[in-house]
């Protein structure tokens, strides 16, 4: 088999393993700027569109033994990321309202119940930490909070997390399903994937680890690579349907692009960019209000980032990937200067 036909092999095993492991990625870049409004800080930044997983998906003249049924992959990532300041509709477009340090390990699994049809489960550990002078106050009790003002109505399950340490828990399950096809060397893969928070934890900090909303994406991914090239591209677009909070929606869209390279059979190099655009309050707040307490789950938190990464296939079962990011715009939201991620996944 000719390298050339050994890389279109590579981009179909991608999107047929991927699945909805992107997802995972979106959704944390997306809290990261939920986080400062604030909008993201809960989700993972989006570990974009890693072509490196190993499954052929079956095209109509496969033979009866390329199956990918039984198969998937298992992966391990790590990811951190800087935050200083937030994007906020005052004189410069950007507050100052401290920094917060973001690390996770997430937990992926990817299987394929049938030849085109694939599940996807995971979830982070997410541990964040806040230095600033604008800490969000549940109660004057902490030092930080001594004059601030504060919710009238107590929230004692609500912990104060924005004091300097180091805070983590697990964040949102991520659960979702995935139909591979393959139309003229097009790879379609539309997917759904509902997102539940693991339990009730603290939603109203500056770091905080996630909105603490229940969510649903419906999406297709298109990826192609030139006909006689070594470059690829996907695009991905989705819409989300998130829990309503005092009444407020915040469904948005979402949109991906990836342009790839593949160097050889072993490395692939790509530059990605992810937007989200949706629903939200961007009006004022009294901060003794439930509206206060719940800003972070109302406010719509729009944003671009754009980064860059790399693949390592390090044989035929283990993939280390590695991607860096930042936020080029946003409305809402933290700016985050940079996100780093690492990924190692072992096939099966």
């Amino acid at each position: 088999m000719g390298a050339m036909q050994q890389n279109r092999e590579t981009v179909l095993r991608w999107a047929a393993s991927r699945l909805c492991g992107s997802l995972w990625g979106s959704a944390w870049i997306g809290w990261v700027g939920a986080l400062a409004a604030f909008p993201a800080v809960a989700q993972t930044v989006p570990a974009p569109a890693a072509i490196s997983n190993a499954f052929v998906v079956p095209s109509p003249t496969s033979s009866s033994e390329e199956t990918t049924n039984g198969h998937g992959s298992v992966s391990i990532g790590y990811q951190n990321t800087y935050i200083n300041g937030q994007f906020l509709p005052v004189p410069g477009g950007k507050a100052p309202v401290g920094q917060v340090r973001i690390q996770s390990l997430s937990f992926d699994l990817d299987y394929f119940f049938a030849d085109r049809w694939s599940a996807h489960i995971d979830i982070p550990f997410v541990e964040t930490r806040y230095s600033g002078n604008a800490p969000h106050c549940i109660t004057n009790g902490p030092p930080q909070c001594q004059g601030a003002i504060v919710p009238a109505q107590p929230h004692p399950d609500s912990a104060f997390l924005d004091d300097g340490a180091h805070h983590g828990t697990w964040q949102d399950w991520h659960v979702g399903a995935a139909y591979h096809a393959a139309w003229n060397e097009y790879l379609i893969t539309p997917s759904v994937t509902l997102t539940l928070p693991s339990h009730h934890y603290t939603f109203f900090a500056q770091s905080a680890p996630g909105q603490g909303l229940r969510k649903l994406e419906i999406a297709a991914d298109l990826a192609h690579q030139f006909e006689l090239s070594n470059f690829y591209y996907r695009v991905r677009l989705g819409h989300v349907f998130a829990e309503r909070t005092l009444g407020q929606s915040v469904d948005h869209n979402k949109l991906d692009l990836e342009l790839g390279y593949f160097l050889s059979d072993a490395w692939t190099v790509k530059a990605f960019a992810t937007g989200k655009k949706g629903n939200g309050y961007t009006g004022p707040y009294d901060r003794t209000t439930e509206l206060w307490y719940h800003h972070d789950q109302r406010a719509e938190h729009n944003f671009a980032n754009v980064g860059a990464g790399l693949d390592y296939h390090l044989n035929d079962k283990y993939t280390l990937s590695a991607t860096v990011q930042r936020l080029i715009w946003g409305q809402f939201v933290f700016d985050f200067k940079y996100s780093i991620d690492v990924r190692l996944s072992r096939e099966f």
